[in-house]
């Protein structure tokens, strides 16, 4: 669509050159990596936006991304401000390594060091920027990521751990039936009054964990949890 197609304009009575570009693309970590040509989000190259390398948790069968290593390893140690910074020109580099790696077997670990599987079609769109064009969901990563994996911690289902994060059952009921008390007062200009937390936390949507977040945790958790 860069190169345009003919319109014609009504009140100008005159024909012009229609163009459409796209600037952003949003979706789910899965469907962005097949659009991308990533490797995912469980690779040890899992960043779209940097090279920050995971490491493998043989206990979860998982792979993080620590700016720190265990103690145990001795693995690259990074920095929050100053992270290997992935861009358009060296996304290109990239591709054109594994492009010209010639065996099966090299090709294999270039995929597997840059964290990129091939050329996405996007590169044929002028107007697209790697990784600029391709920003953070809010809705996928935070609110229905970092959000619940917070409530879980506070439940102490997370890692289940007996720490000063962790709020009693007790007070976990009293702030589920706060939640259901107040249902028929909250204006409907806020969202669909949230139902207890407690009870129905499995159950939430991206709209449920925004009004928790937005509107309900802060007064909510007041007095429930450690000062640090």
């Amino acid at each position: 669509m860069t190169g345009g197609v003919q319109c014609y304009d009504a009140k100008s009575n005159k024909n012009f050159t229609l163009r459409a570009h796209i600037l952003s693309w949003s979706s789910d970590l899965p469907a962005l990596a097949k659009v991308m040509c990533t490797t995912g989000h469980n690779s040890y190259q899992g960043c779209r936006f940097c090279y920050l390398r995971g490491i493998y948790c043989a206990n979860n069968k998982h792979i993080y991304y620590p700016l720190l290593p265990p103690k145990r390893l001795t693995s690259t140690r990074y920095t929050s401000n100053a992270l290997p910074e992935r861009t358009h020109r060296r996304y290109l580099q990239d591709i054109d390594t594994i492009e010209n790696s010639g065996s099966k077997a090299n090709r294999t670990q270039s995929i597997k060091a840059a964290g990129i599987n091939g050329r996405s079609i996007m590169f044929e769109l002028r107007s697209i920027r790697f990784p600029d064009s391709f920003p953070v969901d809010i809705m996928h990563s935070l609110f229905e990521n970092v959000a619940p994996a917070i409530f879980r911690h506070w439940t102490g289902t997370l890692l289940k751990l007996d720490d000063d994060f962790n709020i009693s059952n007790d007070n976990w009921k009293q702030i589920g039936s706060i939640i259901e008390k107040n249902r028929k007062s909250m204006p409907y200009e806020f969202g669909r009054p949230l139902i207890d937390i407690v009870k129905h936390s499995g159950s939430f949507k991206a709209e449920e964990w925004t009004n928790w977040v937005i509107l309900y945790s802060i007064p909510l958790l007041s007095g429930n949890l450690d000062n640090k």
